[in-house]
């Protein structure tokens, strides 16, 4: 009899660790790339402090005061994203829609916001063009 392979942890770990850490990199690249693009908009409709964008939580408050919203939206956003975050992202899709037609754009810019990988495109399409 020979000896016996016992195979390892580290058999099939490597290709884990590399689609993790490629999972990780692609969602940080996404949300700096969205923050920026937020941070855009809030210079560009001249709202103070827009590198709020780049905190949790706070870019809440930040689109709430891009649009001229109410600090009750902030709150109940700020609420509902721990218990029952379909009620924030539909509230995330309205201020959307808002910000779309006050730079000029048909509100349907903002219905798109939902969809992803295109969503990329609008916050681009938002900050950075004209209509």
């Amino acid at each position: 009899m020979g000896a016996a392979v016992v195979p390892t942890a580290s058999s099939g770990m490597g290709a884990f660790v590399a689609v993790y850490v490629i999972v990780i990199l692609l969602g940080l690249a996404i949300y700096i790339w969205t923050a920026y693009c937020i941070m855009k908009m809030a210079e560009r409709l001249g709202v103070p402090n827009g590198w709020f964008a780049f905190i949790p939580f706070l870019n809440y408050w930040l689109l709430c005061q891009m649009d001229d919203k109410d600090n009750t939206w902030f709150i109940v956003m700020l609420i509902f994203s721990f218990c029952c975050g379909i009620v924030t992202l539909v509230m995330l899709l309205m201020i959307f829609m808002d910000l779309a037609e006050r730079f000029g754009f048909e509100r349907f810019w903002g219905i798109l916001y939902i969809i992803p990988i295109f969503n990329l495109y609008v916050v681009y399409k938002l900050a950075f063009t004209t209509p």
